[in-house]
C-alpha cells in the first residue's frame, strides 16, 4: 500500500522517553514518547491504524494504549476521538502492557497511519495515507 512519509524529526519514537512499566513493583511493560512526523496535526480519530511490534511480533491492541494531552485511550477508541487533535509539536505516548517487560536489546516498531481528509487520491473518495510509524532498537535494563 502506498502511504506518504515526512520525515520532518530526527526521531518519531523518542528513544531516550522510553520508560519501563511497573505494576505492584513487577514489571509489566514500557512506555515511549512519539512525535507526529507530518508538517500538520491531525484528530486521533484520522489515526487508520497504530500497532507495536516487540522484535517482529504484533502486542496486542488491547495491550496498547496511546496517551496525549493526559488522556489515555484504548486502540479501538481512537476512531472516536474527533476532538483530539495531535499537533506536530506535542508528544504523545503510548504504553504496552506486556507481563515481565523485556530484558536486553529489542527492535521495537510503531506501525502508525493516517488518513489525511483533506487529500482526497481517487475517484472512490479515497483520501491520502501518511506514514507515521518507525522502528527503532532499544536496550532495557535487567530485574
Amino acid at each position: 500500500m502506498f502511504a506518504m512519509r515526512m520525515k520532518l524529526n530526527d526521531q518519531i519514537i523518542k528513544k531516550d522517553s522510553i520508560k519501563e512499566i511497573y505494576i505492584n513493583g513487577k514489571k509489566n511493560g514500557f512506555s515511549f514518547e512519539v512525535q507526529l512526523a507530518y508538517y500538520r496535526g491531525h484528530y486521533l480519530s484520522d489515526i487508520d491504524l497504530l500497532e507495536v511490534y516487540v522484535d517482529g511480533e504484533k502486542i496486542s491492541d488491547e495491550s496498547v494504549t496511546f496517551e496525549l494531552h493526559g488522556k489515555e485511550l484504548p486502540i479501538y477508541k481512537l476512531k472516536h476521538a474527533i476532538t483530539e487533535f495531535w499537533s506536530q509539536v506535542d508528544l504523545a505516548k503510548v504504553h504496552v502492557l506486556k507481563p515481565g517487560g523485556l530484558i536486553g536489546e529489542h527492535e521495537v516498531e510503531l506501525k502508525l497511519l493516517l488518513r489525511i481528509p483533506y487529500m482526497q487520491i481517487g475517484p472512490e473518495h479515497d483520501f491520502m495515507p501518511l506514514d507515521s510509524g518507525e522502528k527503532v532498537t532499544i536496550s532495557f535494563g535487567g530485574e
